[in-house]
């Protein structure tokens, strides 16, 4: 079993809040592809669930609608999307507690609202169920309106929607630790991400994995297409907020070598039927 980790947005916060309840029904069609024949959950935690898309999937969707300060900055914006998905988690360990052998864990997926995701993932999940996760070699990243893809190595390092998750009753909290009002609390966020790898950064969760001597699997396949330029990844916020981040140390890095990677050729490829099938 995998249960599928989205964290929705404030609409206070959208550049645009329906191109966002757009991509979000992208990530969840992609997600509920009808390909699939494998059991999964899906749980978005969010501010305000969209009408558009109330009640429109069937049970596996999960909605938290959560009564939360609305974020004003970068990093309130991050830490608005933890604690999201901290009340997934608190879910998830109660779904966990009704399967036949909780002791086994549950595969979790954090995802980000707007990306996609391959509709092979919940059964190769069952297929392999005693691996301490999963993560592929590589994966597609899409400049919105363009008609190809880049093929990016270690795509996990770069975005939050790659890393499939083995987690255990210990990994997840039985309520939230602290009241909604400590959301954004700068001491409240450290405490929590030392406790829960849900709340794990996404660019370090496969070392860590592997320090802890719980390394993960390789996919034999592409996981995840990362969507970029649609004005509302946290990571494409506006200077002001970058420079408030920056002065807290949370700004993001630039990679050398991630750059030249962006502008191999040799890794672009174009949007294929069979690329659209495991993505739809």
């Amino acid at each position: 079993m995998i249960v599928y980790a989205i964290p929705f947005r404030a609409p206070q916060t959208a550049n645009n809040w329906e191109k966002c309840v757009e991509r979000l029904e992208h990530t969840l069609q992609s997600i509920f592809n009808p390909a699939n024949h494998a059991p999964f959950y899906c749980i978005v935690a969010c501010n305000q669930i969209p009408d558009k898309l109330r009640g429109k999937y069937d049970k596996r969707l999960i909605w938290i609608e959560l009564n939360l300060p609305a974020p004003g900055c970068w990093i309130e914006m991050a830490r608005d999307k933890f604690w999201k998905l901290t009340e997934i988690a608190v879910y998830i360990r109660k779904i966990l507690e009704e399967q036949a052998h909780p002791e086994q864990g549950i595969y979790v997926m954090p995802v980000d609202a707007d990306d996609l995701l391959n509709y092979r993932i919940p059964e190769y999940c069952v297929q392999h169920p005693d691996e301490n996760g999963f993560v592929s070699k590589d994966g597609y990243i899409w400049q919105e309106g363009n008609k190809f893809f880049r093929i990016y190595p270690q795509l996990h390092t770069y975005c939050g929607s790659c890393n499939i998750i083995k987690m255990y009753l210990d990994d997840l909290p039985e309520d939230m630790p602290f009241p909604a009002q400590l959301c954004h609390d700068q001491e409240t966020a450290g405490i929590l991400n030392s406790r829960y790898p849900i709340r794990y950064d996404h660019h370090t969760v496969v070392a860590r994995y592997k320090e802890m001597g719980r390394p993960f699997a390789v996919l034999p396949f592409r996981s995840t297409v990362y969507v970029r330029g649609t004005g509302d990844n946290i990571s494409c916020i506006p200077k002001v907020s970058l420079d408030e981040a920056q002065s807290l140390k949370q700004k993001d890095r630039f990679h050398p070598i991630a750059f030249l990677r962006s502008i191999n050729i040799f890794r672009i490829k174009p949007i294929t039927n069979k690329i659209k099938k495991n993505s739809e």
